[in-house]
């Protein structure tokens, strides 16, 4: 071979390999491992709201105050009616009604706080699913671009009964993320900023914080949602709108215990399904099973009645230092004792309503065996009261959400 080709064909391809490695040397990554496309496999929401109320808010009041209705509450004022004692249905449904639980600005909304946690098979479960691509940024510590796709949990309201409820709508979000990566470039924080010009599930947010494992191809988020919350929004966007903003939550049934039927808490180990209609059950009211029974109510409210009498008031006869039933129950016995013959604001004989055969020893009669029956309104039977929660209960809140989410290389 001439040797003076041989050297400038050498010299040609030397020129030729260094040209395609420069040419092939990838570009710089700035945001490191997070760049790429991440499938969701793990999320926890813990969601705190925080009754509040003032002018200008929506279902504001004073005090939220859950209240049930008394089943036969509108039959008795007919029956009464019909038995020639004109009765006002609206005096009888406003004396019988029960307030079950109240709230005031500042305290947890029923039901909350709530932490939710949601594996890979718990998130197929339900239906969400959600993938995140992350573009690079042109430099370090500069905007980047994501989108994120799929479904997600979202707690709403039917505003026309008071009741939350959880979805799993479409979410179709896009917008910059920015990273601060620490020392190791594999941990740091990430600020949200969400397009403004489309509707977004993903709130904004400067200081969330990540960690990320190239090798294992795992990725974590984790942020507070803050832009339902009047006095936080601000750390994550300019202005608050009432309107727009403001979360209502609500509350229009409760667990049943499945023993006694009866309202109770989610914290009952015997707490069943959430229902509008029940009994009503107090330690308060041990002498009638627990229950509000139809004798129940009618000492207590006789103890209102006397209390308030002004020319024979009921007084402290058991020396407790308050006006309860127990100083009903007292005062019907001795009443009973001397034939004195009285009922109850709602006809119901003393002698009915306490047993009086033991002159030392006056007893509340327990008539919780059986439900109340209008039926029974002329022998003055009683019975358990049966309570619905008519109307259920709308309450503005300041809502705060905590996000853990756990995210895997898409492949």
């Amino acid at each position: 071979m001439n040797s003076k080709l041989f050297k400038t064909f050498s010299l040609l391809l030397g020129g030729m390999i260094v040209f395609t490695a420069c040419d092939d040397d990838p570009a710089p990554v700035h945001n490191g491992d997070v760049v790429g496309t991440w499938n969701l496999s793990g999320l926890t929401g813990t969601y705190d709201r925080k009754v509040v109320t003032g002018t200008g808010i929506a279902n504001s009041a004073d005090s939220y105050d859950l209240v049930a209705t008394w089943d036969d509450a509108a039959g008795y004022a007919a029956a009464l009616t019909s038995y020639g004692m004109p009765t006002d249905e609206a005096f009888i449904i406003g004396a019988t009604n029960q307030t079950l639980a109240k709230w005031k600005a500042g305290e947890n909304a029923p039901g909350f706080p709530r932490t939710n946690v949601l594996d890979a098979a718990a998130l197929a479960g339900s239906g969400i699913v959600m993938k995140g691509v992350f573009d690079d940024a042109p430099g370090k510590g500069e905007k980047a671009t994501y989108t994120i796709t799929g479904t997600y949990p979202s707690i709403q309201l039917n505003t026309e009964t008071c009741t939350p409820y959880q979805t799993i709508p479409q979410i179709n979000d896009r917008g910059n993320y920015t990273l601060t990566f620490d020392a190791t470039d594999a941990a740091g924080t990430i600020a949200l900023s969400p397009a403004t010009d489309l509707d977004q599930v993903l709130p904004p947010f400067p200081d969330g914080t990540f960690t990320v494992d190239g090798d294992a191809g795992k990725l974590t988020i984790d942020f507070v949602d803050r832009d339902a919350h009047s006095t936080l929004y601000s750390q994550v966007k300019a202005a608050w709108n009432e309107a727009d903003d403001r979360v209502i939550t609500g509350l229009s049934q409760l667990p049943v215990n499945t023993v006694g039927g009866f309202f109770t808490s989610p914290l009952d180990p015997n707490a069943g399904d959430l229902a509008a209609s029940a009994y009503i059950y107090q330690t308060a009211l041990a002498s009638w099973g627990g229950y509000l029974t139809w004798y129940a109510y009618n000492v207590i409210a006789e103890t209102s009645v006397k209390a308030a009498d002004v020319k024979n008031p009921l007084t402290d006869l058991d020396g407790d230092g308050s006006i309860t039933p127990v100083d009903m129950v007292i005062y019907m016995h001795y009443d009973n004792l001397a034939g004195g013959g009285g009922e109850s604001a709602f006809g119901i004989p003393y002698t009915m309503l306490v047993d009086s055969s033991n002159p030392a020893a006056p007893a509340a009669v327990n008539d919780s065996a059986t439900d109340f029956a209008l039926a029974g309104i002329l022998t003055g039977s009683g019975g358990k009261m049966k309570f619905t929660i008519l109307d259920g209960l709308c309450m503005p809140a300041d809502e705060t959400i905590e996000f853990k989410s756990q995210w895997t290389a898409a492949e």
